[in-house]
């Protein structure tokens, strides 16, 4: 059950320079086909519908990352091979299947007072289920130093699942359809290529083990937490605009907005090809190696958010018509927010990265509660006091709090000082 550190796997491994780049392929390919879902929505469905489909994916979202335990992060920090795959593999079943269940009977019992809302929660939470088995998978490959078969499904997962999404919408125009079709493309990626590219590198054998799967759910329950409690602070603005406001704003929330999910999933893209590194690094005791991974990777991540602004405010208005719509040019304003919110929090996801790398779990998972409840209650005060742009207005605060706080802890930090 446990390995000596400093052993390398056994097979080819990527460089670092391969892996990042197959990070970027793979990672801009499923993010275009997602912003073509969003694209695809507000175009053949009226925001409402937008709305309704905002609030199912934020709230899938939470109870997946609740039933997470960070098990991919857990599998990919440990090189050394502590605990075996199968595992975290017969944990991440068990956990899949209970949140599905949680799903579909909160789906069921909500489709009493909003029969469309209760569809799409029903139709998201298998669509996310499938993403649940890739993603422990893509964790193999992480640990392997294969991103390429990461970028492959990721691939095949975009461009699949935004066709039978596109061409089942278009020819049915029912939305929980659209996403029933989209699910059936992630669960065959999953199951046909995921599970066989990951049994190259090591063995898909579940191990139900009653003491395995309580050691190892309680060895990464803090890192779960901490992954829910990100999720929390993605999720919680749409769901607080669709409450507090209205269904239709909830859609404008979540079509604009989507440039924040666009830009924090593809640093965690980048961050998934550095993360095995860093990891590595700081086991080894190679502090300043560590120190120049992170600094240069948060550098790049920061420099990208200055152009995401300066992109927006350039040309926010025509870019909004040109993609969304007419309905959706008069926000401008929210757009360059929404860029300037990101701006902050990609160089946030790299010191994240770098921390998680660090296997500081639990000190990750208490940043991530002070910033969901400084989200949730800023954004809840933002919603009541300015609308769409005081929400935007919130995450800004929140986020230039959380970078110099996040810069001190994780740069100021040695090896031998690990908590």
């Amino acid at each position: 059950m446990t390995g000596s550190v400093g052993r390398w796997p056994q097979w080819a491994m990527n460089s670092l320079r391969a892996d990042l780049r197959w990070s970027v392929i793979g990672q801009a390919g499923f993010l275009c086909a997602q912003a073509g879902v969003i694209v695809a929505l507000a175009h053949l469905a009226p925001l409402s519908d937008v709305g309704r489909y905002g609030i199912a994916v934020s709230s899938s979202a939470i109870v997946y990352l609740a039933a997470s335990f960070g098990l991919r992060l857990g599998l990919a920090t440990d090189p050394a091979g502590l605990r075996r795959t199968g595992i975290y593999l017969a944990l991440r079943g068990v956990t899949t299947l209970t949140a599905l269940t949680l799903l579909l009977t909160a789906a069921a019992v909500t489709a009493v007072y909003d029969t469309r809302l209760g569809l799409m929660l029903a139709m998201v939470a298998l669509v996310r289920g499938g993403e649940s088995v890739s993603d422990l998978f893509y964790g193999v490959f992480q640990k392997a130093g294969r991103v390429d078969c990461l970028a492959w499904s990721l691939l095949l997962r975009g461009a699949g699942g935004l066709a039978g999404f596109g061409v089942t919408l278009v020819l049915s125009g029912s939305v929980p359809l659209a996403l029933a079709a989209q699910g059936m493309v992630w669960w065959a990626v999953a199951l046909g290529h995921d599970a066989r590219r990951a049994a190259q590198f090591v063995s898909l054998r579940p191990e139900f083990g009653p003491g395995y799967l309580r050691g190892l759910a309680r060895e990464n329950v803090t890192l779960g937490l901490a992954n829910l409690l990100s999720e929390v602070g993605t999720s919680a603005p749409r769901l607080i605009v669709g409450a507090l406001l209205s269904l239709p704003l909830a859609g404008i929330y979540t079509a604009v907005g989507y440039v924040l999910v666009l830009g924090t999933a593809f640093a965690a893209a980048l961050g998934h090809a550095m993360t095995m590194r860093l990891a590595w690094a700081w086991q080894m005791g190679r502090a300043s190696c560590f120190v120049q991974l992170t600094t240069r990777f948060v550098g790049v991540l920061a420099l990208l958010g200055l152009v995401g602004v300066s992109l927006a405010v350039l040309l926010g208005g025509p870019l909004l018509r040109l993609v969304l719509g007419q309905g959706y040019a008069g926000h401008e304003l929210l757009l360059v927010l929404m860029c300037v919110v990101l701006a902050l929090r990609l160089p946030v996801a790299g010191l994240q990265t770098a921390l998680i790398a660090q296997r500081r779990f639990a000190v990750h998972a208490w940043l991530r509660f002070w910033v969901a409840i400084g989200v949730i209650a800023g954004c809840a005060l933002g919603a009541l006091t300015g609308g769409l742009e005081g929400v935007a207005l919130a995450l800004i605060v929140v986020s230039l709090i959380q970078l110099p706080v996040l810069s001190h802890i994780v740069l100021g930090s040695r090896p031998d000082a690990r908590t």
